[in-house]
């Protein structure tokens, strides 16, 4: 008889879960990657299937029963995974590309996608977010670029590859007694959810995702300002965004989604597998915050987000959800996380930058590539930025109405106006 084989659902996993069973998001992340060139399929699929040694559940269906939740694997080839479109119409293929939905129950966990034109390609990949976040992404496509080149050169090549641990164990086994006692004493102060309210209707049946770029010398100005006043750029995105949801909203008292990434934690700040390795701090902007001027937008948001940032208190949910799901039964842990996990309808995620030194496809030259996260049902709003060879991508994504998706469009404009005048200083 052939052993099934299954991996267990880690936390993380499941609260990616319930946001899609929430209708908070799709829970599936994205990306484009343009490519000068055609891509050698064979190749392409042969390093997809390799890469499900480092990622087995890529291959897996999701499954729950009363005594918990795991992966458990499916016959799949590379079929199931790559596909290719022929056309002449690059740009609508992609959008339809982008929004396809995976199925979490059935599985594949992954979906690739070539867009052919006669001369090019461009490669859109979408990611189960309960496999991996954003810099699990990152890692991914990493490791799916170095198996493309090696096969590419020798077509018998067998990289040894393993799962590697997924768990948020791996984090928590960094810390000292100590360090763990203040995860649970540390005190922080409640605040009040302030959701800011746009103009957003929602239509499932409508997911779009909405991009605009922004050249090297626009990000330079903003790590140039960044440093100028003792900030990060994750603070200097977030004091534009938080002056374009003012200026939209007319709200002075905002809570606005920040994303840590705890991998910082771990030696070499690499984990161990690809996974979710993602906490969640909040930038509080209160009435009495100066946002009359950029410097003092910026002001309001260090002085929020640092204290979070030096913090181990916001690790509290995520060690009480591990103990949960170890101690308890699976649906009480389940309705443990759907009440403890909760964050501000409104985010900024910075994904960061896409090292283009881990990110080569031989016998190709890539000329740009983006992440993005997942589709939002309204209420819900993110924005999202990454940055390769120094130029950043800003990116939203919605099940929305045309008029919404129009009002996306006209924010990241504002966003990306905001940016543009910082760096030519002019705010």
């Amino acid at each position: 008889m052939v052993k099934i084989t299954s991996y267990p659902a880690e936390p993380s996993d499941i609260k990616h879960y319930i946001s899609g069973e929430k209708m908070k998001n799709d829970h599936h992340l994205h990306t484009v990657l343009t490519f000068d060139n055609h891509l050698n399929i064979d190749v392409l699929k042969k390093a997809v299937m390799q890469s499900t040694k480092k990622l087995p559940l890529l291959l897996c269906h999701f499954k729950e029963t009363n005594k918990g939740a795991f992966w458990q694997e499916s016959v799949f080839s590379a079929e199931d995974l790559v596909f290719l479109i022929k056309t002449t119409e690059p740009e609508a293929e992609v959008n339809r590309a982008l929004v396809r939905k995976l199925s979490t129950e059935n599985g594949p966990q992954i979906r690739l996608t070539i867009v052919r034109t006669e001369l090019a390609d461009k490669l859109v990949i979408i990611l189960n977010h309960m496999l991996a976040d954003g810099a699990g992404f990152k890692e991914y496509l990493y490791l799916l670029s170095e198996l493309y080149s090696q096969l590419l050169e020798n077509p018998n090549y067998q990289a040894n590859l393993s799962l590697g641990s997924r768990n948020l164990k791996q984090v928590f086994d960094q810390f000292s007694r100590k360090e763990i006692k203040t995860i649970f004493t540390e005190k922080t102060n409640r605040k009040t959810v302030y959701n800011p309210t746009f103009p957003l209707k929602g239509d499932p049946k409508n997911p779009k995702i909405i991009w605009t770029k922004l050249p090297k010398e626009i990000f330079d100005g903003i790590v140039h300002y960044a440093k100028e006043n003792e900030a990060t750029v994750n603070d200097v995105f977030f004091a534009a965004m938080v002056r374009i949801v003012q200026r939209t909203t007319h709200q002075n008292e905002l809570s606005i989604d920040c994303p840590v990434d705890l991998r910082k934690y771990l030696p070499g700040k690499a984990s161990q597998g690809i996974t979710n390795l993602t906490a969640n701090i909040t930038c509080q902007i209160n009435a009495n915050d100066d946002l009359t001027s950029f410097e003092s937008t910026l002001q309001a948001v260090k002085n929020s987000l640092n204290p979070q940032k030096n913090s181990l208190a916001p690790l509290r949910i995520y060690y009480l959800l591990e103990l949960i799901f170890k101690k308890k039964s699976y649906s009480f842990a389940k309705k443990a996380s759907e009440k403890m996990y909760s964050i501000p309808k409104t985010s900024f995620t910075n994904i960061g930058i896409i090292d283009e030194e881990k990110l080569i496809f031989e016998g190709s030259t890539l000329t740009d590539c983006f992440i993005c996260g997942s589709l939002k049902y309204a209420p819900f709003f993110q924005v999202a930025a990454t940055t390769f060879r120094g130029e950043l991508t800003l990116s939203t994504n919605l099940h929305g109405t045309t008029r919404d998706h129009d009002w996306q469009k006209h924010f990241l404009d504002q966003l990306a106006r905001e940016f543009t005048l910082l760096a030519h200083d002019e705010l």
